[in-house]
């Protein structure tokens, strides 16, 4: 089974993180969060603690980070999503991987709409847990 473990990053001023794929084969320029696909062995936090590192330079403090949905539900080939949120103190620079084109930081309601509109399953999981 795929696993899959993200994080949602929201600085001081409730401004929400949203990334942007790099010509994703499946996906294409779709608006995405920080974080991927579990190695084998390894367990969700620690990976999404080390892919956001390596798409984004950003450290996690894991002791900060709350998990908000661990399920299936929302995936069309049962792949196994773990979704964690991160309130920072400020907000932290981004360097971007190959992985993604661009980012923004959105107000809630925008960061929402676009997470809405998605083309990824993950993503509509991440609307629905949040709204």
């Amino acid at each position: 089974m795929n696993r899959v473990a993200k994080l949602v990053v929201v600085d001081n001023d409730d401004k929400y993180l949203l990334m942007y794929r790099s010509a994703h084969p499946t996906f294409g320029d779709d608006p995405d969060l920080l974080g991927g696909t579990l190695k084998d062995g390894e367990l969700p936090m620690e990976a999404m603690t080390r892919e956001v590192y390596e798409e984004s330079g950003i450290v996690v403090d894991e002791a900060r980070v709350l998990m908000i949905y661990e399920g299936t539900d929302h995936s069309v080939d049962k792949t196994h999503y773990s979704l964690y949120v991160l309130k920072l103190d400020n907000q932290p620079s981004v360097i971007l991987s190959w992985e993604h084109s661009s980012y923004e930081w959105l107000d809630r309601e925008k960061f929402l709409e676009k997470v809405k509109h998605a083309n990824d399953t993950y993503m509509h999981m991440v609307f629905h847990t949040l709204k």
